[in-house]
């Protein structure tokens, strides 16, 4: 692009200044060109000419110019802002556009700046320039007349009246890049990063945010890009400037940026493309897209209530077992007693004297006592009134019952139910969930309940799954601090409970199972403020067209557009998971993990049984970023020194046969493991046993040797330090007894400390989600050993 110094102003239209120039700056040194041009900035004003008088100007002194310009745009009910507009709005937020005049006359518009030019037709009609033929590219000043009566023509003949022309200087070559901004009801600004040409088109190669962005957030998702190393200068090319690529997103999605500042009438925003090149960015194209004002995103209100008493209530209500029969309300009483609750029971019950046993209240009003927790299992239709009591008597409430905000016409039940709640102090947590499970607080929803008090803390919107995630956590080896069934999350939503669980010293990984884009947004926000640091696991239903469909119908929550999710993990620093087993097998991965331990290496060691096995674990490691280095020949020498019968592989995968596995009863891999622990120090230590050749092979002779195995890893892993993560992969043969046993082995695996999973593949994604948490806490000023050691278990 050529350098220009003069003012570019016009008779009858506004210029567009190089890069780096600001219009504003510009006007204000030249007061006296002002004065003489009172239609220096043209308001856009209606489907006809152009109103040229004083009345219409725009003060480019003022900040409030160029919300006129849009205001303007608005009353005259156009869909687009017109480009020069729209241009000058960017210039205003620092956004470099091509140098270029906005005028009827070409001639005119081209008096002032040099070719190559770009003419442009504008229209309050034409959408779709460059498809309908509005744009022409590379032309000579000489060129201008024809071509723009050309264009005139055939937009006419297509409907539209071209109104005047934005004439500009070709933008010099460089990349393509779209970056584009739609507002999304609940969650605000999603803002859109991709290369352009084929690789959006086709390849959909784009990365998304929400606003506002930091600069790391906006290198990381330029990082998500496929296409990166082409803006990198692959193949030989320049490399393009990708700090003036991030400061224009900045500059339109950053904290104070355009997108903060836009009026709610502007709905979506595409600059298409900005060209990159090693001199720096220029948006070229600009569409500001203009419609009815949608909900905007509000992030949660902090109460700040204390949920201690949710989790260890001292009294809870129940409010809807029968004093004739059994039904929901009376399982759940028993299932208190039965977990071994400890605190104060209190049937409400409109006419019995006792339920299950124990007197029975009236009404919540009745109840002498403050009530930390309120079990309601009523029609939808019989619950605001029954849980009525004085301000501050009830302090949580968990509405089992559906036919609220989820179907239309509870819609607004719900909501009388909220402020009704507010009004006397109660928090509502609901309703149309299942309830809540706390191991410490001896309570849960679920019969026979896992209650070995332990550090996750799972929110989840749905209550089936809530039981899913504690039965197969359990069978898995997690313990419990709380499960939290939210559904319709009417009140007290995940970011509330979240806020709490990071400042709990007792939890140390949080899982999110979350269907809508509105609750995602709000843990977003929170965790924006927290300094608390601790691994969040996400599991996000609706990541395709038909499970948002899905989510939308059993919570009635907006599901909104599946492809965010990832972005909002990205961007929150969470892991997101892509089923139930994987969710509970990374819960498990950062339950058992040293936290404070530095990020070193990503090195891993494959210990175990068969040889097929060994090749595909090595494959399993190398495709989620771990490294096999083969072992030195020393460490070699040293193992093969133990005596071990012939057949093994020992240079990383060690491979031994059942035969090797079975030396000195299984405490033979103790002793090799020590052996390479002494030489390195890897990432993940990964021992995958085949337990029913094993089991076939030795059982009789041997005893039980993946037991010695098992304690002899514990004793490794205790001796030699957290540093390196120790996982185990029991496999079965399909056999009953094989499955019992290895369920027994989970358990003995639990008590010494070592996460057992069903695959290597599982281990191996584990171990990769841990590392990058080490990394990021390594790498990041905001975490401090105080705030880490809080997870050390």
């Amino acid at each position: 692009m050529a350098a220009r110094q003069s003012s570019g102003i016009t008779g009858a239209g506004f210029s567009f200044y190089p890069r780096g120039a600001s219009l504003c700056r510009l006007l204000a040194r030249t007061p006296s060109i002002v004065a003489r041009t009172p239609s220096i900035a043209v308001a856009w004003a209606g489907i006809g000419a152009w109103e040229e008088t004083e009345t219409n100007r725009v003060d480019h002194q003022s900040p409030s110019s160029w919300r006129s310009i849009i205001g303007q745009s608005v009353a005259a009910g156009h869909r687009v802002l017109p480009e020069p507009e729209g241009k000058q709005v960017l210039q205003h937020f620092g956004i470099p556009v091509p140098a270029g005049t906005a005028d009827r006359d070409v001639v005119k518009a081209a008096s002032d700046i040099s070719g190559p030019l770009v003419l442009k037709a504008v229209s309050p009609t034409l959408v779709h320039k460059s498809d309908a033929g509005g744009v022409r590219v590379g032309l000579s000043a000489a060129e201008l007349a024809e071509a723009a009566q050309l264009m005139s023509a055939a937009l006419a003949e297509q409907g539209h009246q071209v109104d005047r022309f934005l004439v500009e200087e070709k933008a010099d070559p460089g990349h393509e890049v779209v970056v584009g901004a739609v507002r999304t009801p609940g969650v605000g600004w999603v803002v859109m990063l991709g290369l352009g040409g084929v690789f959006v088109e086709v390849l959909a190669d784009v990365a998304f945010g929400m606003a506002p962005l930091r600069t790391d957030q906006i290198t990381a998702m330029l990082d998500e890009l496929r296409g990166l190393p082409i803006l990198q200068g692959a193949r030989g090319a320049g490399p393009a400037d990708l700090d003036a690529l991030v400061t224009v997103v900045e500059r339109l999605a950053g904290p104070d940026g355009l997108l903060a500042a836009l009026p709610p009438e502007v709905v979506e925003l595409d600059l298409n493309p900005v060209i990159v090149n090693p001199a720096g960015a220029v948006a070229v194209d600009a569409r500001f897209v203009l419609g009815s004002p949608s909900a905007e995103h509000r992030s949660a209100v902090a109460l700040n209530d204390d949920l201690s008493a949710l989790y260890q209530p001292q009294t809870i209500a129940v409010l809807g077992a029968s004093a004739k029969g059994t039904n929901g309300a009376n399982r759940y009483i028993r299932g208190l007693r039965a977990g071994g609750y400890t605190g104060r029971i209190v049937p409400i019950h409109p006419t019995a004297e006792a339920i299950e046993g124990i007197p029975a209240a009236r009404t919540m009003a009745d109840v002498r006592d403050v009530v930390d927790y309120a079990f309601v299992a009523l029609p939808s239709g019989a619950v605001a009134e029954a849980l009525q009591a004085p301000a501050g008597q009830l302090r949580f409430a968990q509405v089992i019952s559906s036919g609220f905000g989820e179907v239309s016409d509870g819609t607004e039940m719900e909501r009388q139910l909220v402020e009704a709640m507010r009004a006397q102090k109660t928090r509502l947590i609901g309703p149309n969930c299942l309830g809540t499970h706390s191991s410490r607080g001896r309570f849960s929803f679920v019969p026979e309940a896992p209650l070995e008090p332990g550090g996750v803390a799972v929110v989840s919107q749905s209550g089936g799954l809530s039981v899913d995630i504690l039965r197969l956590g359990a069978a898995r080896g997690l313990a419990f601090h709380s499960l939290t069934s939210i559904g319709n999350a009417a009140d007290l939503g995940p970011a509330e409970i979240v806020d709490f669980l990071l400042g709990a010293q007792e939890v140390s990984v949080i899982g999110l199972y979350l269907e809508s884009l509105g609750h995602a947004r709000s843990v977003l926000d929170r965790l924006a403020e927290h300094s608390c640091v601790k691994p969040i696991v996400l599991l996000a239903g609706g990541r395709t067209s038909e499970g948002s469909r899905a989510a939308s119908s059993h919570t009635g929550a907006l599901a909104g557009n599946h492809r965010l999710w990832p972005a909002f993990a990205r961007q929150a620093g969470m892991v997101l998971t892509d089923s139930l087993d994987e969710f509970v097998n990374v819960l498990l991965a950062f339950d058992t993990a040293d936290l404070t331990q530095p990020y070193t290496n990503s090195d891993g060691v494959l210990f175990g049984n068969g040889g097929g096995a060994s090749v595909l674990a090595a494959d399993s490691l190398a495709h989620h970023g771990l490294r096999v280095p083969v072992l030195s020949p020393d460490t070699v020498a040293q193992i093969e020194d133990l005596g071990l019968p012939p057949g093994n592989g020992l240079f990383n995968p060690i491979d031994t046969p059942a035969p090797t596995l079975g030396v000195n009863g299984g405490a033979v891999a103790g002793d090799i493991l020590s052996i390479v622990l002494d030489a390195m120090t890897p990432a993940v230590v990964i021992t995958h046993l085949n337990v029913g050749i094993i089991h076939r092979n030795l059982s009789q002779t041997h005893g039980d040797v993946t037991g010695a195995i098992i304690g002899s890893i514990g004793r490794v892993r205790a001796e030699t330090g957290p540093a390196s993560l120790h996982y185990l992969v029991l496999k079965g043969d399909g056999k009953s007894d094989v499955d019992e046993l290895i369920r027994s082995y989970v358990q003995l695996a639990r008590s010494a400390g070592l996460p057992v999973y069903g695959s290597v593949e599982d281990a191996a994604r584990a171990a990769q989600v841990v590392l990058e948490f080490r990394k990021r806490a390594s790498h990041a000023a905001r975490p401090n050993p105080g705030q880490l050691a809080e997870l050390g278990r």
